[in-house]
């Protein structure tokens, strides 16, 4: 894939030439996406309409790390659809993966998960 990769932060330069090689990923100066590592996340941005903002996941804080805390565990939904309740940790395909918010509470209960998302 070709976008321009960029480092914000001096001191990630290293990390970020090792994610571009990692996933085969080309600096491209015409392109319009940017791959941004900054000193807190990694992003990505569309740079003809900066008003739409960055794209990043985040499972960590705010309401994917409250529903992982006080989810309802096993007890969840997602958790029941996947067999969860009858004491397996199933391999489950997340074919609507999206920004992984399903598959992260999957895996944080011990699931082995793989995620597919359409790219069009």
């Amino acid at each position: 894939m070709q976008l321009q990769i960029v480092c914000e932060d001096s001191t990630q330069t290293e990390r970020l030439s090792e994610i571009a090689e990692r996933w085969g990923l080309q600096h491209d100066e015409q392109s319009s996406f940017a791959l941004v590592l900054t000193e807190h996340r990694l992003e990505l941005r569309k740079l003809d309409e900066p008003k739409l903002g960055a794209i990043y996941v985040d499972l960590v804080a705010g309401a994917v790390a409250h529903r992982r805390k006080f989810g309802g565990g096993k007890g969840q939904a997602i958790a029941k659809a996947a067999g969860l309740n009858k004491g397996a940790t199933p391999t489950v395909l997340d074919g609507t993966a999206g920004l992984g918010r399903d598959a992260f509470v999957l895996a944080s209960l011990g699931c082995k998960v793989q995620m597919v998302e359409r790219h069009p």
